[in-house]
């Protein structure tokens, strides 16, 4: 049972060469029916969660916490063991492809399928035996690596590790290869140690526990030669993909840039970016995948073993057996994967129809309807009611009098007013100046509001977000914006937030029952964990996993400060709580838009703005 030669590369091309036709139509079979198989049991899974939630709209949340619940973690333990098993039967009727060619007789993909179905129940049995093995070695790493997260990792939120990454992540990270590379080693040897488990129990009926023992005793001898192949071909289809990622990545940059910020546009560029990869990645794991089919076989092939002819006549007896499956003619089969792909996509779209996910963002006109009148002026307030805004957002600051009044800087030198710092000036001062004409004639009688008069515009017609400034300079602002806003009888229509953590907490003490939130740009920390009942955070924050974080400890997300649409809709996707923009008529209409469209289509543009977010990232200032 010695072996007696090794495969040359030249000759297992040639295989693959000969074959290739017969192994890409089997493949995509078995891919039909990974998809028929796989699409209707997911959608029903998730759509039995639906159900027994008793809920008919649902938030990313929602979804996340069914994925990591029992039932969840059952669902995906379901459909990985029909994943592996549809994957085990793929590589068996690939390998009855290479092997039972010979010069006058050549396998077609119906008697391939044949020789998969009948032995199913071995095979099966057989990879359940590895996947069994495989995790029992990986238990003691995966225990490792966990005391090794919880002793380096655990202090702080997650999120502030992958971002600043301190010293303690750099060294996790160095233990975490070291531990991935001590068990890719073992698993590798593992893999050697099978490499003859297939075949033998395909073409000399070996019992699956026979089958790995004696392919252990066969590999003993030449294990750095099937070691060497088995990381060739890793290697050789992972640099496969990398280049076909980057051909995808380019044409996709390409795409979004071209369509701008139209979402239409968007959805179509998305729509073909989703295509491609489709398409590219169905072409690597298809080369992958019949290529390693063609290792296996040429390593079995070249052992010194006398009974390959006893096979062969054993696969004759089998395929007469069953007649009726080579009546399946090429045509017959095209056709029905083509009808089995329709009735999968259908059954899983039907389940998912009913289902709706939760899009309930406000929008908050940014220093008012700052693009349309300048800023943190009544007509700014007026131009936010006027484009449906849920909230105006306003700042505040003392003047030397004691009145509460509406600015952003420190002084109005940038709206073309004096350098006098506003707590230096009384409201009078400040009201000589012209605020508006620096925007536009038309706006030349507006001048420095109160807050008294803001309220006043606002009551009935739009909620207050109220922004507390702060430049050192500090009387009674948390006190003065409390009584102002009682005395209106707009408690229940206001929110107020600040950059200085002390403001919160003081506002916060003041008025308990009040929704008090923090503004920041970055953070040190999990900042999720601070006594504010929201978070306004520029965009580079407010990724995915911090909106869920938050969402999980009952704390809101507001985005600043997004205009363009494509963003809009992707903080929209993420499941922020509030859109702060200076264009509150355009996130009005992307929200329409986004109303109008499918779940798909949402995902799609979704898509196009992770991709332009990835390309080309909007900066945003540090103060709000």
């Amino acid at each position: 049972m010695k072996p007696t030669t090794t495969p040359r590369l030249r000759s297992l091309i040639g295989l693959f060469r000969q074959n290739w036709s017969c192994l890409a139509i089997t493949d995509i079979a078995f891919k039909v029916l990974a998809f028929v198989a796989l699409v209707p049991i997911a959608a029903a899974l998730f759509r039995g969660f639906v159900a027994f939630s008793g809920r008919k709209v649902l938030a990313d949340q929602d979804i996340l916490a069914f994925l990591l619940s029992p039932t969840g973690g059952i669902a995906i333990v379901v459909l990985g063991a029909i994943w592996v098993a549809i994957l085990a039967l793929e590589q068996s009727a690939l390998a009855a492809v290479v092997h039972f060619r010979t010069d006058s007789q050549r396998l077609t993909t119906r008697q391939a399928l044949l020789i998969a179905a009948r032995n199913a129940w071995p095979v099966l049995r057989l990879t359940g035996r590895m996947v069994v093995w495989t995790i029992l070695a990986a238990v003691p790493f995966l225990a490792v690596a966990g005391i090794v997260y919880w002793s380096l990792l655990t202090k702080y939120d997650i999120n502030f590790y992958l971002t600043k990454k301190p010293p303690e992540f750099l060294a996790a990270l160095a233990l975490g290869a070291v531990i991935g590379a001590a068990f890719l080693a073992v698993f590798v040897r593992m893999v050697s140690g099978w490499i003859y488990t297939l075949p033998l129990l395909l073409f000399e009926h070996v019992s699956p526990s026979a089958a790995l023992s004696l392919s252990g005793k066969l590999a003993a001898g030449r294990r750095k030669t099937i070691v060497a192949w088995i990381v060739g071909w890793g290697a050789a289809n992972f640099g496969i993909s990398l280049i076909a990622a980057a051909i995808v990545g380019g044409i996709g940059t390409l795409l979004i840039i071209a369509a701008g910020s139209v979402l239409a546009l968007v959805l179509i560029a998305a729509g073909g970016i989703l295509l491609l990869g489709t398409v590219v990645n169905f072409a690597s794991t298809l080369l992958s995948t019949t290529t390693f089919a063609v290792m296996l076989v040429g390593l079995y092939q070249t052992l010194d073993r006398k009974d390959h002819q006893t096979a062969t006549v054993t696969y004759q007896e089998e395929s007469r057996a069953a007649r009726f499956l080579l009546k399946l003619t090429r045509r017959r089969l095209v056709f029905g994967s083509l009808l089995a792909l329709l009735v999968a996509g259908a059954i899983g779209a039907g389940l998912l129809q009913s289902v709706q996910f939760e899009e309930d963002t406000l929008i908050t006109a940014h220093r008012g309807a700052s693009s349309v009148a300048p800023e943190n002026t009544l007509a700014s307030i007026q131009g936010a009611i006027d484009q449906g805004a849920d909230y105006a957002e306003i700042d505040v600051q003392e003047t030397r009098d004691g009145v509460v009044v509406v600015v952003h800087d420190s002084d109005l030198k940038k709206l073309g007013g004096p350098g006098t710092k506003i707590w230096n000036a009384t409201a009078e001062e400040l009201r000589k100046a012209d605020i508006g004409s620096w925007f536009d004639s038309k706006f030349s009688d507006q001048r420095v509001p109160t807050l008294a008069e803001v309220l006043s515009l606002a009551k009935g017609k739009i909620r207050v977000n109220i922004e507390l400034k702060f430049y050192g300079h500090n009387d009674r602002l948390e006190e003065r914006v409390a009584e102002i806003v009682e005395e209106h009888g707009m408690q229940d229509d206001i929110i107020v937030m600040s950059l200085e953590q002390s403001m919160v907490a003081k506002m916060k003490s003041l008025r308990p029952q009040w929704t008090v939130g923090l503004l920041t740009a970055v953070a040190k920390g999990d900042l999720t964990r601070l006594d504010a009942d929201f978070f306004a955070v520029n965009l580079k924050m407010a990724d995915r996993s911090f909106i869920q974080t938050a969402h999980g400890r009952e704390k809101q997300v507001f985005a600043w400060t997004v205009n363009d649409p494509l963003m809009m809709s992707t903080m929209i996707g993420r499941g922020v709580d509030n859109l702060i923009t200076d264009k509150p008529a355009l996130a009005r209409s992307v929200l329409e838009q986004r109303e109008e469209m499918t779940s798909v289509e949402r995902l799609l543009v979704d898509l196009g703005g992770t991709w332009s977010e990835a390309v080309d990232p909007e900066e945003e200032p540090v103060t709000q």
